[in-house]
């Protein structure tokens, strides 16, 4: 006849098990079973061995260090201890258990042990695969990085002599040319200049995903690299009958803390997005403020830079609003009209707001323009700011 264990109810912790879902076993400080789950002889391959209350605890111990290779065996010697231990084991059948140790005191006298078992073997099996797949894509992910840069890379050579040919031929020492040949011309130089801008968009993104290089923060005036950027682009902009304005404030505003190599890829994006898809006659607006930034109501948003730029070119259709923030998504009228580009822009422009930890919205209805509004913190991403 078995004895009891003194300071645990054994039919009310049987109960309590029971309604554990994962192995549950309780250990009186006598060494002998207070309760097990019908779990516990499940996951533990115990059929066989008694785990009634009462039994003695070590022969469960040694069912159960059996089924360890020899170099694990010794975690489960004993089913006896006081201290807190988890592990996991992986058994010579393959699977792998996931098992705790968690003592039972009252006050300062101990009562018992209860062990809890769970079977984690496919968790883990999914896990290796997830990482598995994982490793995989971003193998996949630089192959294509590196692909679009070489690639990016050889298509720049040919371009830059058909551009160059193209200056030759428009010297007019080499010979006057008449109308027709003037606008075949200025043909080739348009479309030979829109390839190379789209190649130049492929080098920058993908090779600097190549590289992984980490980003570089410093103080930065956006007036002062909105004026330079505004100042390249002119000339194209008017060449194609668009008119570019830009709204700086006065006074020596505050420099915000950003990658100058990120920020001036992203904004010569915006800028060059909005002169491309804006017909001759049209303006592009630029705009730049000082500001709060836009946080909830509850949570005040530090100060930030707000800069705007707004055209009256065809506008983003409203269902295609957020996906044109992803690579290579262009919205249906760029492409039925002709438009080119590689759906990369507004990718760089996220990605570039991010890395900041600011916030890039679109505002736009399809005929009537298109206004992309970017919110960048003075002291740039968490831990990159003046002390």
């Amino acid at each position: 006849m078995t004895t009891e264990p003194r300071g645990l109810h054994a039919p009310f912790s049987a109960a309590v098990l029971r309604a554990i879902p994962m192995g549950a076993l309780l250990v009186g400080d006598d060494g002998r079973v207070v309760a097990a789950n019908p779990q516990f002889t499940e996951v533990c391959g115990l059929h066989g061995v008694d785990t009634s209350t009462g039994a003695p605890a070590d022969p469960i111990a040694d069912a159960v260090t059996r089924l360890l290779p020899e170099r694990d065996a010794a975690a489960l010697r004993s089913l006896r201890g006081q201290f807190v231990r988890k592990a996991e084991l992986r058994l010579r059948d393959g699977r792998t258990l996931r098992r705790s140790r968690q003592p039972i005191d009252a006050g300062e006298r101990h009562l018992g042990v209860l062990w809890l078992v769970e079977d984690v073997t496919e968790q883990r099996r999914y896990e290796a695969d997830l990482h598995r797949h994982i490793d995989t894509l971003g193998d996949l992910a630089r192959d294509r990085a590196e692909f679009a840069a070489r690639t990016s890379h050889e298509l720049r050579t040919p371009l830059a002599t058909v551009l160059t040919f193209c200056e030759l031929l428009s010297d007019p020492a080499g010979g006057a040319l008449d109308e027709a040949q003037r606008a075949y011309l200025d043909t080739i130089r348009r479309a030979a200049t829109r390839m190379q801008d789209m190649a130049d968009g492929l080098l920058h993104r993908y090779a600097e995903a190549a590289s992984g290089a980490p980003p570089s923060f410093a103080p930065l005036d956006p007036g002062r690299l909105l004026t330079r950027l505004v100042h390249d682009i002119t000339p194209w902009a008017t060449r194609d009958g668009v008119f570019v304005a830009l709204d700086l404030p006065g006074g020596g505003p505050p420099p915000l803390t950003g990658d100058a190599d990120q920020l001036e890829r992203a904004l010569t994006s915006l800028l060059d997005n909005a002169v491309k898809f804006t017909p001759a006659g049209g303006t592009v607006t630029v705009t730049a403020r000082p500001c709060d930034g836009p946080g909830a109501d509850e949570a005040p948003a530090p100060p930030g830079w707000r800069i705007t730029v707004a055209d009256s070119g065809i506008g983003i259709p409203k269902e295609f609003q957020e996906e044109v923030f992803t690579e290579f998504v262009r919205a249906p009228n760029a492409r039925r009209g002709g438009y080119p580009g590689t759906g990369l822009g507004l990718s760089v422009v996220r990605d570039a707001v991010r890395l900041h930890s600011g916030t890039v919205a679109v505002h736009s209805d399809e005929g009537h323009g298109t206004s992309v509004e970017v919110w960048l913190p003075l002291g740039g991403p968490p831990g990159t700011g003046p002390a």
